[in-house]
């Protein structure tokens, strides 16, 4: 049998097929006979949500930022509350042994601050580390949490010491009044009596003219055995340095005004300005451009100091026949009417331009006045506030 009859007769064998992968789970195998009329589904591939997961990291992320915006808002307004310093305290005393937790306490209690326990946070972070119990006479309501750190870091009165305070608008016999009750070593006629005599010395303040608006409003500490020498010095010569400070050195060149006379104006002013800080410097240009006009001044608070008086007056009260009635007598007062504070004595060398002439109070929550250069606009704001019982 030759090779070629021999091949003939073996079974044949198929080459091996190659199964194709189908991706609906079916084999082909190899044969070609697929069913053309077969239908299949077309193949998704998975994707994930990741647009959904983005926008909702997002979302969180922003109202995470709307909360931290919210408590970053809050803390500061606790930190540096709005407004300005509220009026002094007579004392805040910390008891020995109080942590500082219960300083804060205290001093939240008595308004110094808004917040203890975030002032106790605060105190600590910024390093707040020892303080010493006793009477402190210079914290003030409203205060930032520096500022109270500040008075903590200064300290108490000194054991058998004694504190003066004089707020500022006081006027010169109140404020002697008030250092004889609170230094009882003292008495007001000793107080007066030192004043003449010419032992206390002042840069600014006329020899031999009353001493009114020459001492500064603040709060002072004093000796174990005052006299009335060094208290009044101590005074008179705070008053000197502030207006060293402001310039008044140079008053005249800078204002056209003697010192002294500034000192009146500022005096005024004091008296005059409402709540918005800004009253105090229109009100000492309102009292400049009336005397540059040659027109009184008209300012009741004069009136009333001449009469020793506070409060509303008469109409008796308007006609008095004094120097210090600047409804009839143009120019300034013969003297200052109450201690200016350091912003008044600003106000007075340093008043923004306005043409204003005319003021009026409009409100007295907060009290506040409207400023014109109008005589028709005043008289129907003055109308306007009376009749809504204003004054």
């Amino acid at each position: 049998m030759n090779r070629a009859t021999e091949t003939a007769r073996r079974p044949q064998r198929r080459p091996p097929t190659k199964e194709r992968f189908d991706p609906y789970g079916e084999l082909d195998d190899g044969s070609g006979d697929w069913d053309d009329e077969e239908v299949y589904e077309e193949y998704e591939p998975y994707r994930p949500g990741g647009a959904r997961v983005v926008k909702v990291f997002v979302a969180l992320l922003a109202l995470a930022g709307v909360l931290l915006g919210g408590i970053v808002w809050w803390a500061s307004r606790q930190i540096d509350p709005p407004g300005e310093q509220g009026p002094q305290l007579a004392k805040v005393t910390v008891p020995k042994g109080a942590g500082l937790d219960r300083v804060a306490e205290i001093l939240e209690t008595d308004g110094v601050i808004a917040n203890a326990w975030l002032f106790g946070y605060y105190a600590r972070w910024q390093g707040l580390a020892s303080w010493k119990a006793g009477d402190y006479v210079v914290f003030r309501k409203n205060s930032t949490f520096d500022e109270a750190m500040d008075v903590l870091a200064k300290g108490p009165l000194p054991p058998r010491s004694s504190s003066i305070t004089i707020p500022p608008g006081t006027r010169l016999a109140d404020a002697l009044t008030r250092i004889a009750k609170q230094v009882p070593s003292l008495t007001v006629d000793q107080l007066n009596a030192t004043l003449a005599s010419g032992q206390v010395k002042s840069k600014y303040h006329p020899a031999g003219e009353s001493w009114e608006g020459y001492l500064a409003p603040d709060t002072y500490e004093v000796g174990e055995k005052p006299t009335a020498v060094g208290v009044l010095q101590k005074l008179v010569s705070a008053q000197d340095k502030r207006l060293d400070g402001l310039g008044y050195a140079r008053a005249q060149a800078l204002t056209g005004r003697s010192a002294p006379d500034l000192v009146k104006i500022a005096s005024m002013v004091e008296a005059e300005a409402g709540t918005p800080p800004e009253e105090k410097g229109k009100i000492a240009r309102v009292i400049f451009n009336r005397l540059e006009r040659n027109e009184i001044l008209g300012i009741d608070a004069v009136i009333a100091y001449g009469l020793g008086k506070k409060g509303s007056l008469t109409k008796k009260d308007l006609e008095t026949d004094s120097p210090y009635n600047n409804r009839r007598n143009k120019g300034l007062p013969p003297t200052a009417i109450a201690l200016p504070s350091e912003a008044s004595l600003m106000a007075a060398i340093s008043p923004p331009d306005g043409n204003w002439i005319y003021y009026v109070l409009v409100s007295n929550d907060p009290p506040s006045h409207l400023f014109t250069s109008s005589a028709r606009e005043f008289q129907q704001a003055k109308e306007k506030a009376q009749a809504e019982g204003v004054f």
